[in-house]
């Protein structure tokens, strides 16, 4: 499953995730493969000086760190915004995370599901639209992931009985559905969104759960739908379509699953207000982007 950006996306060599802030870490097959194309072409002290060693500091999976510029750009990175190790040894010669980013893979109880981090420009512009996000249904990826290099792993049935997170999936499904709902303005589907996460939140942890979700899920749906018979439509509002586009990739990323109920509405609110206070809403969007990807417990405090 994923989202269907990620079948028209396409890197357009701005060159933004290769000027950052962030180490691309690398795990030690990575580096070992640099080192053996390095030496083969007599560059070892340039090995020495781009791929810097974690000496057991990273956390799992990272053996070393690409050097960055004076600048800030990563080693790699020429004035055409072009990386000089992708052009000299292919794609398939990258690191996991060049070659993922700004794809975020996910390791779930459905197979692999896939999203894009919206703090790449051309990922914002194509969610800059007034179509909602479709989630695709296939076994077949519309890119070739690096082996266990996913962002989270999501087993609900690993969940006790009892607890809401159970059925998570039917939560998600659920809460895109209230969060696409464009009867109400995007303001009002996020509070709708919340006091939802906070009715299953507060539902007794019985055999009987299951059932209270169902009946949950019925009454929400019978109020829409109630409500879309006496609403008049409204004219859309400008730039909804990236918003809802954000806050539904973002839910697709399984917050709700991964921090819990209480932390992911405290999340979506900081980032609602941080967005309705903002001069230029894209930017916005990408620093929060930037922020949940690599600094994400800051956000979540």
């Amino acid at each position: 499953m994923y989202i269907d950006l990620c079948e028209q996306f396409s890197c357009q060599m701005c060159g933004t995730c290769c000027r950052n802030h962030w180490q691309v870490t690398m795990d030690e097959a990575s580096y070992r493969r640099n080192e053996a194309l390095f030496t083969a072409s007599g560059r070892k002290n340039e090995f020495a000086q781009a791929f810097i060693a974690l000496d057991g500091q990273g956390g799992y999976g990272e053996y070393a760190y690409i050097a960055k510029q004076a600048g800030g750009g990563c080693w790699f990175l020429d004035n055409s915004n072009m990386c000089l190790l992708h052009k000299e040894a292919g794609h398939s010669h990258l690191d996991a995370v060049c070659r993922t980013f700004p794809r975020y893979p996910m390791n779930t109880a459905r197979g692999i599901e896939i999203t894009l981090s919206f703090s790449c420009p051309a990922v914002l512009k194509l969610a800059d639209r007034d179509e909602p996000l479709r989630i695709v249904r296939s076994e077949t990826q519309p890119i070739d992931l690096v082996d266990n290099n996913y962002a989270a792993e999501i087993y609900p049935q690993q969940q006790p009985d009892m607890q809401p997170l159970r059925y998570y999936f039917e939560l998600e499904t659920h809460f895109i559905d209230l969060l696409q709902c464009r009867t109400m303005p995007l303001s009002e589907r996020l509070a709708f969104l919340a006091d939802t996460a906070k009715a299953v939140n507060g539902l007794s942890q019985d055999r009987t759960i299951a059932r209270k979700l169902t009946a949950l899920f019925n009454r929400n749906y019978d109020w829409l739908d109630a409500l879309a018979v006496t609403r008049t439509p409204a004219e859309p509002e400008a730039g909804i379509g990236l918003l809802e586009n954000f806050f539904v990739s973002l839910l697709f990323k399984k917050p709700f699953y991964i921090y819990g109920f209480e932390k992911t509405l405290r999340l979506f609110d900081h980032m609602w207000q941080h967005i309705m206070n903002a001069d230029d809403i894209a930017k916005t969007i990408m620093k929060l982007e930037f922020q949940y990807g690599h600094d994400r417990q800051a956000l979540l405090r």
